[in-house]
């Protein structure tokens, strides 16, 4: 039996993690586009696409590609989790830099949102400290420190977003407060965050209802799109962290609704 060297299974993995980068970013691509673009032959997108289409990170279609809609987008944690890495560990860190020099966190927040992930991390300066949260990948690496009080918050396990939602975990948010809260969403337009799913959007909700101070980490891909479900203002949050990639309209249209900006350089 033969094997792929790891070189080329690593060099094919990020090939294509930039090809759903790049689908997502434009909407949709040709399938000539993308072979200029990444330098490769035309077979070897297809053999790309192939794999994308079928992990759910895109929609092959005759001619090219075309990004998943927002719902089918937020509802895979594996898509989340690969994308605009850079984009997400840079707002992190400037939210937790911004927090901890406003704050003595002794209590955080983070919500089911891989960009918050990326909080967990930089917390190991803070500790001892107390973490709420209703995502199963934060609950799993912060379970193994000893330093740090787990408060995890159950209820309806939805394995598409891999996090506990529903009225009881609505209910457990409302008998705790905490320092800082760190969130993400999937979408925000004109002003105002969205989520494709109505369970999530209410326990976004709760979330911040019970935090003193509220941090909404975002990439830039997260602006100008929307979902059908409402969460809330970007005025509401102590400050919204972006990446640099963000439009410079888009920008001025946040600061215009009265968001309190803060640009992650990476």
């Amino acid at each position: 039996m033969t094997s792929t060297p790891p070189t080329r299974v690593s060099a094919n993995t990020a090939r294509r993690t930039e090809i759903a980068q790049f689908v997502r970013a434009k909407g949709t691509a040709r399938i000539d586009e993308l072979a200029h673009e990444f330098g490769v032959s035309t077979m070897t997108i297809h053999r790309d696409l192939d794999h994308l289409h079928q992990v759910g990170l895109l929609r092959k279609v005759r001619s090219g590609a075309e990004a998943p809609p927002t719902e089918a987008f937020e509802r895979n944690i594996e898509l989340r989790r690969v994308l605009n890495l850079a984009e997400k560990q840079a707002v992190a860190r400037a939210g937790v830099a911004w927090a901890s020099d406003r704050i003595d966190m002794t209590a955080v927040a983070l919500d089911d949102s891989t960009t918050a992930l990326h909080v967990v991390p930089l917390l190991s300066s803070h500790l001892p400290l107390t973490v709420i949260t209703n995502f199963l990948p934060a609950i799993n690496d912060l379970s193994t420190d000893a330093r740090v009080r787990l408060n995890a918050i159950g209820g309806d396990f939805v394995p598409e977003f891999s996090s506990f939602l529903g009225p009881q975990a609505i209910r457990a948010l409302r008998d705790v407060h905490y320092d800082v809260l760190f969130m993400s969403v999937p979408a925000l337009s004109r002003g105002r965050c969205f989520h494709p799913s109505s369970a999530a959007a209410q326990l976004k909700r709760a979330f911040m209802d019970s935090a003193e101070l509220r941090v909404l980490l975002i990439d830039h891909s997260k602006v100008a799109r929307r979902a059908i479900h409402r969460i809330c203002d970007v005025a509401d949050f102590d400050v919204v962290v972006v990446d640099s990639g963000i439009d410079p309209d888009e920008h001025r249209r946040l600061e215009d609704a009265g968001a309190n900006i803060l640009v992650a350089e990476s």
